[in-house]
């Protein structure tokens, strides 16, 4: 990678640090899944704090420095105003981005996975009424896609091999 990416990226994750920082996990268009440092994002002053929220989809400017990857610049694309509306939809979002963060591969291009998610946000944004059925027609193409499995399963069958791949529990979902 070169020292400076610009990149479009969906937030996956983020994690506090007892400082000012944050470690932010993005899933980025060119080189897949990364964890990035963002130093003072938790001042008030930050302009990067309201784009780095779970599931925003942002440009972003990454640098590297001793192997390590910081985010230097954030502006925000699409935030999905219209999910984050409603709670049953927030269900469906939070749980498919757990799974991304826990199955995706750290620094390895995931192309059409990438583009799923970007499906997934723009079809859940735009429905009437959801249920798992939707989370279990996504989840069933990123186990495709990663080569967990070669033929789509129930929900539940897709819960217990993800369980058991990520050994932990995955959210409830209705």
């Amino acid at each position: 990678m070169k020292r400076i990416l610009k990149t479009e990226a969906f937030i996956l994750r983020k994690r506090s640090l007892p400082n000012e920082d944050k470690i932010i996990t993005l899933f980025t268009k060119e080189i897949g899944k990364v964890q990035v440092f963002a130093k003072g994002i938790k001042k008030i002053t930050s302009k990067r704090l309201p784009h780095v929220q779970t599931s925003n989809f942002i440009h972003a400017v990454l640098y590297r420095k001793n192997d390590h990857l910081y985010l230097q610049d954030t502006s925000l694309i699409s935030g999905f105003q219209e999910i984050k509306k409603d709670p049953e939809k927030v269900e469906l979002l939070y749980a498919y981005l757990f799974i991304l963060d826990r199955l995706l591969p750290e620094h390895q291009n995931e192309h059409l996975v990438y583009l799923e998610i970007k499906k997934f946000l723009v079809e859940l944004s735009k429905l009437s009424s959801s249920d798992r059925r939707f989370l279990e027609k996504y989840m069933n193409k990123t186990l495709m896609l990663l080569g967990y499995t070669d033929e789509k399963k129930e929900f539940e069958e897709l819960r217990r091999i993800i369980e058991d791949l990520i050994g932990e529990r995955m959210p409830h979902v209705s």
